[in-house]
Order: structure tokens, then C-alpha cells, then sequence
């Protein structure tokens, strides 16, 4: 699916799908949240933490695909297919996620994954 190319949901595509972290920072609000509703030894609560959580799944060998891009102005929705190493508990995980991603001028100030589409649209309705 095809974005404007000066959209945030069109930066945030390439930004995945080449593995671009100058572009990823590029993107993220110095005190973007990632995580769920809860908060979590996993949570990251600015871009550094988020960047180093990227960059930690890329060096263990996961890699993503866009297989969706759902531009709501100041919500995007990125439908990414995971690809992992085949050994580990985290291989049995769902390959594909839906990360929505909550845009403030422009930067994104908090991303929410979600295992299904349905649940991710659902929530960025709300937004």
C-alpha cells in the first residue's frame, strides 16, 4: 500500500522495512512511550529506550516486513510481518503484529503492539 512520500505513515514504512534507525529517530518524540496498557519492565518511556529495544531485536536476527500501512493522520497503523531465528520460545510467537503508532506534530509519542488487526484498528479508533 502506497502513502504520500512526505507522510509520517510513508517515513514510518520505509523506516521498517529498510531498518533505518536515522530514520526511526527521526520520527520519535524524545519521550515516546512503547509498551501496553500496563506498565512493564519492558516499557520504554523515551527514543533512546525504544531505539535500543530495535536495535536489540535486530541484532538477535528479527527483521520485519510491511505488509500493511493504515494512515490516519495523527494515527498510522503498521501491519508487520516478523521474521525471527527459528530456535527459542519466541519463535512460536505469531508472525505477524500490528504496531499503532500515535503522532503529535508529527512525532510519534506512543506505540502500542497488538497481535491482531481487528484489536489494533479497534484501539486506534479510539485514539
Amino acid at each position: 500500500m502506497s502513502e504520500p512520500p512526505g507522510s509520517s505513515a510513508e517515513k514510518l514504512r520505509q523506516a521498517f522495512e529498510q531498518g533505518d534507525e536515522r530514520q526511526l529517530v527521526s520520527l520519535l518524540d524524545p519521550m515516546v512511550r512503547w509498551g501496553g496498557e500496563e506498565e512493564t519492565p519492558e516499557t520504554c518511556h523515551s527514543r533512546g529506550e525504544v531505539l535500543a529495544w530495535y536495535r536489540k531485536l535486530r541484532e538477535a536476527g528479527v527483521s520485519a516486513t510491511v505488509e500493511e500501512v493504515i494512515d490516519r493522520g495523527d494515527v498510522v497503523v503498521l501491519g508487520l510481518v516478523v521474521s525471527r531465528p527459528e530456535s527459542g520460545p519466541e519463535s512460536e510467537i505469531s508472525p505477524v503484529v500490528f504496531q499503532v503508532f500515535r503522532l503529535v506534530a508529527g512525532l510519534v509519542v506512543d506505540i502500542r503492539g497488538f497481535p491482531e488487526r481487528e484489536v489494533a484498528l479497534s484501539f486506534a479508533a479510539k485514539l
